[in-house]
């Protein structure tokens, strides 16, 4: 009988996940996912499907599902999404999809992402796709290799476009592959993409840093590019701007996460000797989860804490994910914010934090923090990360002839994701700042379309 409640599926206990980078759950087997799909009542007017950025069509394929027909379900799903094992991974869906599910007005709703992460997993593991298109002689330049750029690749190569990546790092993935944790985003999943893209043909050129000394001018006279797609993502850590914020032991996110997710994976653990045995984690978002639960599968770490100058009520983190941090033993320190880091021998010592009391809304809605007139508090740490969000590079449109950005450094873009210099076009966090990555997708395919139509 079909209840309210989800079909269960595997989650590693949190003592024995704190000691690995495995998935957390592997996902639904075959029996559970069908289980799960039972219990979609296929809504004449889903409002899954409308709270969703890609409009997936999702009664449709769990319809397909239902009836175990996994390749049908697949083929809907590849209508709208090209990141499809990615997305039902890491996607914020009970912010989106699931969050409008009509099952959790009364109970749980249906498992939207996880039913998909199960197709596009046996989609991986059981068709074979053709890569072999006509060249149409058309030649595109893409600027970053994450989602936005990998997703336009995808669209712009199954057209016969030649394809050419210029990438500052020397992989594929951006944030995915950088910024997600493997206990979250199979290390697998990401790099299956940069061998798919080779399969299609497309080159690459790694440690190519476009803006100042390689200037996109040049770049696209010299090799005759027909059009250009910049992804080059959010990836700048912002700071906080107080003293102490240059000892050793204080790191941004990006730098920290980098540390560890692009680690060698020895077993199922990676390593990071610098970090120390009292880690603060300044922060309430998901970077601030991701990070803080990086920490704690550390070796030498016994103790890890989440600093938020609001309470837990207004962290923007997804629910799963402070669910699962508060399981492996992180605490949450809320109403408190860091004033000063101190130090002795140029080393990360203490961080003296004031406390905080919700003022009035701010823009966002949330009520803004202000400091009380309460004693500040002094925490012993070895290593600060601060996951304050992150901001745009503005080197290339710096350096880039008549290519407009606003003062944030995103790139201004009209509906066709199209910047104010003709041919060149701009998506993903490149253009709405720190962004998810479905909307990152969403903008790749959406410019692809655009360039296909205009040179076609």
């Amino acid at each position: 009988m079909v209840g309210m409640e989800r079909t269960k599926m595997y989650i590693q206990e949190p003592e024995k996940r704190k000691n690995n980078f495995s998935l957390v759950s592997t996902g639904y087997t075959k029996d559970e996912v069908i289980e799960e799909a039972k219990r979609c009542l296929n809504c004449k007017i889903p409002q899954c499907s409308k709270a969703c950025p890609i409009q997936n069509r999702i009664p449709e394929f769990i319809s397909e599902v239902k009836n175990g027909n996994f390749e049908k379900a697949y083929e809907i799903i590849k209508t709208k999404s090209l990141l499809s094992d990615i997305c039902s991974t890491v996607c914020p869906h009970e912010k989106q999809c699931e969050g409008s599910c009509v099952r959790g007005i009364k109970g749980e709703p249906v498992a939207i992402g996880s039913i998909e992460r199960f197709v596009s997993e046996w989609a991986n593991e059981n068709l074979k796709e053709s890569y072999t298109k006509e060249p149409n002689g058309k030649k595109i330049a893409i600027i970053g290799a994450g989602p936005a750029g990998i997703s336009c690749a995808l669209y712009l190569l199954s057209k016969g476009y030649k394809v050419v990546f210029y990438e500052k790092e020397n992989y594929v993935g951006g944030v995915l592959k950088w910024g997600i944790p493997s206990f979250r985003l199979s290390d697998k999943i990401v790099d299956n993409y940069y061998e798919k893209l080779k399969k299609m043909n497309a080159e690459f050129h790694f440690n190519y840093k476009v803006g100042k000394d390689n200037s996109l001018d040049d770049l696209l006279k010299n090799e005759g590019y027909d059009a250009c797609f910049i992804g080059i993502g959010a990836c700048s850590s912002n700071v906080m701007n107080i003293e102490g914020e240059d000892l050793k032991g204080v790191y941004s996110a990006d730098d920290f996460l980098s540390k560890i997710n692009l680690s060698e994976l020895k077993g199922d653990r990676r390593y990071f000797d610098e970090c120390g045995e009292r880690v603060l984690i300044v922060g309430g978002g998901n970077v601030a989860m991701d990070a803080a639960r990086c920490a704690v599968r550390l070796p030498q770490v016994k103790k890890v804490s989440i600093v938020y100058r609001r309470t837990e009520q207004e962290m923007p983190a997804c629910s799963i994910e402070l669910e699962h941090a508060k399981e492996e033993g992180i605490e949450f320190l809320t109403l408190k914010n860091p004033v000063k880091f101190i130090g002795k021998d140029s080393k990360l010592t203490q961080a003296e934090c004031a406390v905080m009391v919700l003022g009035e809304p701010d823009a966002s809605g949330r009520r803004r923090p202000v400091e009380s007139n309460e004693d500040h508090i002094f925490l012993d740490v070895d290593t600060c990360v601060l996951a304050l969000g992150f901001s745009n590079e503005k080197e290339i449109s710096m350096y880039t002839k008549d290519l407009e950005a606003d003062k944030w450094g995103c790139f201004i873009v009209d509906e066709n994701n199209m910047t104010s210099r003709e041919g060149i076009y701009a998506g993903g966090d490149a253009v709405t700042g720190a962004d998810t990555v479905v909307r990152a997708m969403k903008a790749g395919i959406n410019a692809a379309k655009a360039i296909d139509t205009k040179l076609s």
